[in-house]
């Protein structure tokens, strides 16, 4: 198969490394598995037929016609769609109520992130996420505040996952080569979180207004929109200076502004 640049692809060949990513999922026969992005199948060889059910989802016309006919079985299902646009409530109506999916996928490089959100907007649905993510996305969702790759994406990833780095892939692995590290990331969906779905969306509309302009500080991302005496003070009970940006800001700290601003 030919990589189309369009979809980023670029297909993971190393054993090694497959090895890792199959290994670290600690599959059993009862498991349910979506596999994000199958590519030419290089994961897929390995989960289909070890799980209860697998579904893979694959935008790529070509390469979901070969994946159709390659894997079969009566657990085995393959969509050809965008995986954001996946209605899980559709696709599993009879998930017990304790059952969980694995997830599992390469992600492409230009749309991980929406990919990140769509994970963390569903995380209700998932035992676990493992993810292969370019280098500098992982870092992100790692990061801690104060760091220059904290931001939006870390927040959202805070919030609904406990994350960690599960070791780094090197562009040889992949074919076409990238010209970019990857890192394999495992995100445990948090069991309690501190807002309602509405209230969810309210609160990453004004985390992601307040790191709108990044080289401005909190006030002056805020202005307009919040009385700002009002964020003095909050700030002020937060140990925060006047002048902070949103970077310093942890995820308590950003929960606690909203709900005393909203």
């Amino acid at each position: 198969m030919i990589a189309k640049k369009s979809l980023g692809q670029h297909f993971l060949h190393d054993a090694r490394v497959i090895h890792k990513i199959v290994a670290s999922l600690d599959l059993d026969s009862k498991d349910r598995v979506l596999e994000i992005g199958c590519g030419t199948g290089a994961l897929t060889a390995h989960l289909a037929e070890r799980v209860g059910q697998f579904t893979g989802v694959e935008l790529d016309g070509a390469l979901f016609e070969a994946l159709r006919s390659t894997f079969r079985g009566p657990g085995v299902c393959f969509l050809n769609q965008d995986i954001l646009t996946l209605d899980l409530e559709g696709l599993f109506p009879e998930l017990a109520p304790k059952q969980r999916i694995k997830v599992v996928g390469n992600l492409p490089y230009y749309i991980s992130s929406p990919i990140v959100e769509w994970l963390g907007r569903h995380s209700n649905w998932f035992e676990s996420v493992t993810i292969m993510l370019q280098a500098e996305v992982a870092d992100r969702l790692l990061a801690r505040p104060g760091s220059k790759e904290y931001g939006v994406l870390t927040v959202t990833s805070h919030y609904h996952f406990l994350s960690r780095r599960l070791f780094p892939v090197k562009p040889p692995a992949f074919r076409p080569i990238p010209k970019v590290d990857s890192a394999v990331v495992r995100l445990e969906p948090k069991a309690m979180k501190p807002l309602n779905l509405v209230e969810e969306r309210r609160f990453f509309d004004f985390v992601k207004h307040c790191f709108s302009f990044r080289r401005k500080t909190l006030r002056n991302c805020l202005k307009g929109s919040v009385d700002q005496q009002r964020l003095g003070l909050c700030l002020a009970d937060l140990d925060k200076p006047s002048d902070v940006r949103a970077e310093a800001l942890s995820l308590e700290d950003f929960l606690s502004l909203f709900s005393q601003l909203r």
